[in-house]
């Protein structure tokens, strides 16, 4: 049996694993980021959801003081 030996420089397969790298990471980055939007919005929506109640809360604490110091200043005046 004869075997055929050939010299040929390997340097394309070096250039083509480095490209398949770059698309490696570019699609692992945008699935990160079709993932991540989701959950950033979510987490935005709750956060203002709560920050609204606890202003809401707040505004409702000072009227109240409000109408506790209206009632307790009529209560007195006899006109």
């Amino acid at each position: 049996m004869q075997y055929y030996f050939s010299n040929q420089p390997a340097n394309n397969s070096a250039h083509v694993n480095s490209n398949s790298h770059a698309d490696t990471d570019t699609s692992t980055l945008i699935g990160f980021s079709i993932l991540s939007f989701p959950i950033v919005l979510l987490l935005g929506v709750i956060t203002y959801k709560k920050y609204r109640a606890a202003v809401l809360r707040r505004q409702i604490a000072t009227l109240e003081k409000i109408w506790l110091i209206k009632l307790k200043n009529n209560t007195y005046k006899q006109d």
